[in-house]
């Protein structure tokens, strides 16, 4: 088995110099404020956003039931209670922090892990770290198993992403170890993925959408670090899931351009 090793928390030299010329070129493709100021904009890809986390953790909705949930308050027939207030909980905490100007600070943290954990947790779990062991499937990983270690550990994390300065490195630094360190008692990684888009938000970048066919990929990459604190696997993903979601947005303006053309 694989313990716990702090020194994770000490790399905070994440992206290449290349790598980050990539995403900031991506950004002047398609800026948080042109996302922000399109309506249609935030709830496309908020929905994408609601049910590809979901998806991540199992959910059984598909995206037809998650958008009627959202939109109507129906819950799908034969599908179970917890999955469609997993929904509800991340639409919550989606609408939170596209609305306001949120800090990636510990407060914010256990703001978020409140919304996301109501109904998923005992109440007394909420927003408090774990004490107790936890295991994760599919992983060799064996996360600290005392409350008092849990915030010694993440009072650290904040103080060294208050160091980083470009957002990409933090954004990452903070999802990656924040699932790593597995704080609460449920919830850990569909947290840490906004708090992820807190840290770009927060640094005016355009946010971040987990898109549904590289969930595999997610997934193996978090387990990659998990065991060796490696970055490498995950941004591949990262970048290639950014990209996809900017180029999409890309041909959203090419295609309304063109329209506008021809009606002209």
């Amino acid at each position: 088995m694989i313990t716990y090793n702090p020194k994770y928390l000490d790399n905070i030299d994440i992206f290449t110099k290349n790598e980050l010329n990539l995403l900031e070129d991506l950004n002047k493709k398609v800026s948080l404020e042109k996302f922000l100021s399109n309506k249609s904009y935030i709830d496309k890809f908020g929905l994408d956003f609601i049910y590809t986390s979901a998806l991540i953790e199992g959910n059984s909705y598909d995206k037809l039931d998650t958008q009627t949930l959202i939109q109507y308050g129906r819950t799908a027939g034969g599908k179970k209670y917890s999955d469609a207030k997993m929904i509800l909980n991340l639409r919550d905490s989606y609408e939170l922090f596209i609305a306001k100007d949120l800090k990636p600070t510990k407060e914010t943290l256990k703001d978020l892990h409140y919304i996301l954990s109501n109904e998923m947790v005992p109440e007394s779990k909420r927003a408090v770290p774990r004490d107790g062991e936890v295991t994760i499937m599919g992983c060799d990983y064996i996360p600290l198993a005392t409350k008092e270690r849990l915030d010694d550990e993440l009072n650290y994390l904040f103080e060294i992403s208050e160091k980083i300065d470009n957002p990409f490195n933090k954004a990452l630094y903070i999802h990656n170890n924040l699932a790593y360190l597995q704080y609460f008692t449920d919830c850990n990684k569909r947290t840490a993925r906004v708090m992820l888009n807190i840290v770009l938000k927060d640094s005016n970048k355009m946010i971040y959408i987990p898109n549904e066919e590289d969930i595999k990929e997610y997934l193996k990459a978090i387990v990659i670090y998990y065991e060796t604190g490696n970055y490498e696997l995950f941004k591949k993903y990262f970048i290639s899931n950014y990209k996809k979601i900017i180029d999409m947005i890309v041909e959203i303006e090419k295609a309304k351009e063109s329209e506008k053309f021809f009606r002209d």
